[in-house]
């Protein structure tokens, strides 16, 4: 270490997806008060010269860091993993096209044999939940007193209730559109709920490519482009109730996020999802469209239980918080770059 000040590296990447960009926003935010100077590249030719540790905060659907990063003469390197995906899952129920349907198996075979190759190289993994753990020790060869967790946190700031004491008539739903999120499911329930509530509607947040697969649907509004954090936050607060019934989430952000709003939140008893959510959510199978459709239909006819979960949402939300996310990553952080073992915590 250069100064009492540790020097982080940290690799995004030219490319990287949306909640991966959130999560590194936030915990970047508050490392300076940690006593850390962050040092962003973008590829080999920029790696910075002053760096103790290297921190690649990119790593997801099970692919291990890129191979410039695994080099034995550079600093050492710690990894946020955010979930094996396409290694856990079926095929059909991750890729939409056939050959990725065919070739899945192949795929996973790959990642795993990479990890294994890349796995000494590895100081410390970030696990975002304690799911993902499990999924990296099984997965990768990495020793278990190198793996850690750090939760996300939520903005308590931006994400908070709201004043009106009555919700809105729609449900709500964010997501990428990946088949994992199990949108056919939730149009299947929703299509049978409508057919007994027919003022009840369902509102999707997706991205703009794929708004046309559910253009003309009774009862749901997809909405495209971006928000701001103020425009989603408003969508929580006045939703009957944020549906997320994932068949495979890493850690899961918009359950806290719609908790923090005051959100009652229906999400799946699989993946991070019941982890993250704890007993303030009605968990369900995924893949069980009946115990989503009961969900639901409890949200729009008991006011009580719908109020009792949206209270217990908010106090659940409060055990997140990127601050102390930061916290917890400054100390692996730290730990990487002086080569010490510390015991595996986590920071909720």
């Amino acid at each position: 270490m250069k100064d009492s000040v540790l020097q982080v590296g940290i690799y995004q990447g030219p490319e990287i997806p949306q909640s991966f960009r959130v999560y590194a926003e936030n915990v970047r935010r508050h490392l300076p008060k940690q006593e850390i100077a962050i040092i962003p590249f973008k590829d080999e030719r920029d790696l910075p010269k002053s760096a103790d540790v290297l921190w690649d905060i990119r790593s997801g659907g099970g692919n291990p860091p890129p191979g410039f990063l695994l080099k034995n003469h550079l600093p050492p390197l710690a990894v946020t993993v955010h979930g094996f995906a396409p290694v856990t899952l079926n095929g059909w129920e991750y890729f939409r096209t056939v050959k990725g349907w065919i070739m899945s198996g192949h795929y996973a075979r790959l990642k795993r044999e990479r990890w294994q190759q890349a796995q000494t190289s590895v100081a410390a993994i970030i696990a975002v939940s304690a799911f993902v753990k499990d999924e990296t020790i099984r997965y990768t060869g990495v020793a278990a007193n190198k793996v850690y967790v750090c939760h996300h946190g939520v903005d308590s700031e931006a994400f908070t209730p709201g004043t009106a004491t009555e919700p809105g008539s729609y449900f709500f739903h964010i997501s990428n559109d990946e088949p994992r999120k199990n949108i056919n499911r939730i149009l299947t329930a929703f299509g049978k709920l409508r057919r007994d509530n027919n003022n009840v509607q369902l509102v999707l947040k997706l991205p703009e490519h794929v708004a046309q697969r559910y253009a003309g649907i009774d009862g749901v509004q997809v909405m495209t482009g971006s928000r701001t954090t103020d425009e989603l936050a408003d969508l929580y607060r006045k939703a009957l109730g944020f549906v997320f019934p994932s068949l495979y989430e890493g850690f899961g952000l918009p359950i806290i996020e719609a908790m923090a709003c005051g959100c009652p939140v229906i999400t799946s008893n699989v993946s991070a999802c019941p982890e993250i959510a704890g007993e303030a959510a009605v968990t369900i199978d995924p893949r069980d469209e009946d115990r989503l459709l009961e969900a639901m239909r409890t949200f729009c006819q008991n006011p009580r239980v719908r109020a009792e979960r949206a209270a217990a949402g908010l106090k659940r939300s409060r055990c997140f918080s990127w601050l102390k996310s930061a916290q917890c990553h400054s100390d692996i952080l730290h730990a990487a770059a002086s080569g010490g073992k510390q015991e595996t915590f986590q920071n909720v």
